[in-house]
């Protein structure tokens, strides 16, 4: 809430930068493909592009002007991003013009979270309106939407690296089939809200936060795989 970003290093676990180019909640960051630039949004209306290895800022964009940014997340190649807005619209970029190249529309309710397929053909998006909509980059459109029960909250959603499986967290924690879109696994250990969700490599396992300050893995032994 104090609208900075800190950049860590790892090996030394310390803090290496500490950023403060935007002026209200800091809402989405995206690590680049190179893992030299990052990606952020904030409710200040603007998305930023970084150099965390000079903690610089490389730009500093007003993605919406009626409207702040709730999330961000770059493709995976790096070449364009996504963003989600406080009205439930998505925006994609390019991130060397610094331009809009495409809008999606048809959540209800500010955008809580977005993610790219591994592949890039594909786009997941959650919304307060406790769905998750399936968008084909290719023809531009919604072909899946995944409704839950009114009231349901969609904090987090993340797709696995080999695209077969996507997950979100929330009210509890939800595993997908990407070739039916079907659930396959229900998890209801956290006792707060969601706060993120990640798979690990070749999605052997899942791992989960919440507000319940604790971070939960789940193994796919006899779960989805």
């Amino acid at each position: 809430m104090d609208h900075t970003i800190r950049v860590w290093d790892t090996t030394q676990s310390k803090s290496v930068h500490t950023l403060k180019f935007h002026d209200d909640t800091i809402t989405g960051l995206s690590l680049h493909a190179t893992g030299d630039y990052l990606l952020s949004s904030s409710l200040d209306q603007h998305w930023a592009f970084t150099d965390i290895r000079t903690g610089s800022v490389l730009a500093k964009v007003a993605g919406d002007s009626d409207s702040a940014l709730t999330s961000a997340k770059f493709h995976p190649d790096g070449l364009i991003f996504g963003t989600g807005t406080m009205g439930g619209q998505i925006k994609i970029w390019d991130l060397k013009e610094q331009t809009n190249v495409a809008n999606f529309s048809g959540h209800v309710g500010p955008i809580t979270g977005v993610t790219f397929s591994e592949n890039g053909y594909y786009l997941a998006t959650a919304a307060e309106d406790s769905s998750v909509k399936l968008w084909d980059l290719r023809k531009l459109k919604n072909f899946k939407t995944i409704e839950m029960s009114d009231g349901y909250s969609i904090i987090d959603l993340s797709f696995d690296q080999s695209g077969s499986y996507l997950s979100f967290i929330g009210n509890d924690v939800r595993v997908y089939g990407c070739k039916l879109w079907n659930e396959i696994a229900v998890f209801g250990e956290h006792t707060a809200m969601g706060t993120g969700i990640r798979f690990g490599n070749n999605a052997s396992f899942l791992v989960s936060t919440s507000m319940d300050r604790t971070l939960k893995f789940y193994s796919s032994d006899n779960l989805w795989k």
